[in-house]
């Protein structure tokens, strides 16, 4: 488990590696450091600003560093990513390798539910209503697949494809160094 001093160091040792690089053009420095469930979450700012608080010296549009509470690794996110939290669904996912409910399982249950309410018939409109993309044998297996021995992975495919957005690179979690 990686304490705040460490998750500090860290970052630190990042700023003088971008400086010495000339990756940022102004000094900058760890401002402040929170607890997150997943991460330590540091923000930096210029050492100017925090010297003197005059908003002349404030950078904006970046926003935090995340040093991964288990491991140490070191990421990134951008203010609007931050901001809006979108940041965590990627973290989780890409970073942690956890498991996020998407529309894909919401479209199982909903099938699940349509076979055991209404038969295999309705479900396999319902799965071509929600994706068009699936031509009716497709839907046939797909249908047949939920019920028994799975899904065949090349359908699954074509299903998120539809239903579920890319990553949005403005809203994702770059890794600066894997942990």
């Amino acid at each position: 488990m990686i304490e705040l001093d460490a998750a500090v160091r860290i970052v630190e040792e990042e700023l003088e590696r971008e400086s010495a690089l000339k990756v940022e053009p102004v000094n900058m420095v760890v401002a402040s450091a929170v607890r997150h469930e997943l991460v330590w979450v540091v923000h930096v700012t210029t050492a100017e600003y925090l010297r003197s608080r005059d908003p002349a010296f404030l950078l904006v549009g970046g926003g935090p560093y995340l040093v991964d509470r288990a491991d140490g690794g070191l990421h990134s996110v951008g203010a609007v990513s931050w901001k809006t939290g979108a940041w965590e669904t990627d973290y989780r996912v890409r970073i942690r390798g956890e498991a996020v409910r998407t529309a894909v399982d919401d479209l199982h249950g909903e099938v699940r539910a349509a076979v055991a309410g209404r038969g295999r018939l309705p479900a396999v409109r319902l799965l071509r209503e929600r994706v068009p993309a699936l031509v009716l044998g497709q839907a046939l297996a797909y249908v047949s697949g939920l019920s028994g021995d799975g899904v065949p992975e090349e359908l699954v495919e074509v299903v998120t494809r539809e239903l579920v957005a890319p990553v949005d690179p403005v809203m994702a979690v770059r890794t600066i160094r894997a942990g």
